[in-house]
């Protein structure tokens, strides 16, 4: 490992996974595993049967140039064992009432139009593959208790948008 000048140890190159490559290509800084992901948050990402290649913070990197934005917060790739790389897109919002839903989707919009962009053309192949492996790339990670009930209104408005209801763990 390389030594600065009053021998510390440098951090650990980030490793050049496809996400790490996609997160660079549209001018993202990607962080090693889960560490752009706020450490409270951190902790409730499990990586089941494969490890997190990379992360993003998109709401601290778009915040300077769309401030009034409805933003979406963090952006991890996986890899499973025996599986391609994958994106999923976390947005840790309270889900405490069904008003929430319409905020959620604001940003849910603001991500999609994001992943249209022609530099965010490789995120969005590896949010894809997220979808061929079966599993919902957009992940609402509740940050307190959820009082949005399945098989409501906003339940049906999530999961025409290819969402789950809000949870407080997610295991990939």
């Amino acid at each position: 490992m390389a030594r600065q000048k009053d021998n510390k140890a440098l951090p650990a190159a980030l490793p050049e996974s496809e996400f790490v490559k996609a997160a660079k290509k549209a001018g993202l800084v990607p962080e090693v595993g889960k560490g752009a992901v706020e450490g409270k948050y951190r902790k409730v990402i499990d990586t089941k049967d494969g490890r997190c290649t990379g992360s993003v913070d998109l709401d601290a990197a778009c915040k300077a140039e769309e401030p009034g934005a409805n933003r979406w917060d963090y952006g991890l790739g996986f890899k499973k064992v025996d599986k391609p790389e994958l994106a999923i897109w976390v947005e840790p919002h309270s889900g405490s009432s069904a008003g929430e839903v319409k905020a959620v989707l604001a940003k849910l919009d603001w991500l999609e139009a994001k992943l249209a962009l022609k530099p965010f053309a490789d995120l969005r192949a590896l949010t894809d593959e997220a979808r061929r492996q079966g599993i919902k790339p957009y992940v609402w990670l509740s940050s307190g208790t959820v009082g949005i009930r399945p098989g409501s209104r906003e339940a049906n408005s999530l999961a025409a948008r290819g969402m789950a209801l809000p949870r407080s763990y997610l295991e990939i």
